[in-house]
């Protein structure tokens, strides 16, 4: 599959439904996870997504989207929104909230597609940061309100 910066683009912000439910955040690996299924309204692309948390620094933390193709093995992370991961030398960007975005570029490359980093203060944190994903990447103002009710929202509570 031939994918272009265009339809990277269009995969991020196409309206999305959730067709699985987030599942129970479960421990693994001195992290905890979560993942769902979504699908485009018009149902042209389906998708999973996962969210996923350090169980000892709380601040590192990842939303991410995959795109699946429905004819192809294979599968696309097009963006990812990360916490704090602690200072870093050869990774600067860990010291702040940023952003992985798939371009064609790095696909082209043979890189991994979500190499494109932007930092952002677009969230501070973990609560915030799932919302601006959800909002981000287009889903469905209702499966927000009823897979992500502000109860299952907070880690804290």
């Amino acid at each position: 599959m031939a994918i272009n910066q265009n339809f990277i683009d269009e995969l991020i912000h196409c309206s999305k439904q959730i067709v699985k439910r987030p599942s129970q955040w479960k421990l693994e690996k001195g992290s905890w996870r979560m993942g769902y299924e979504l699908e485009s309204t018009d149902k042209k692309y389906f998708f999973t997504a996962f969210g996923r948390y350090n169980e000892k620094f709380n601040e590192n933390f990842s939303f991410g989207l995959v795109y699946l193709p429905k004819n192809e093995k294979g599968q696309y992370e097009i963006i990812r929104c990360n916490g704090y991961h602690g200072e870093h030398l050869q990774y600067p960007h860990h010291e702040h909230y940023h952003i992985h975005k798939a371009t064609q570029e790095s696909i082209d490359s043979g890189l991994k597609e979500d190499g494109t980093i932007e930092i952002t203060d677009g969230y501070t944190n973990y609560n915030e940061a799932l919302k601006f994903f959800l909002r981000y990447i287009h889903v469905a103002k209702g499966d927000i309100a009823v897979m992500f009710p502000p109860k299952w929202r907070s880690l804290f509570d």
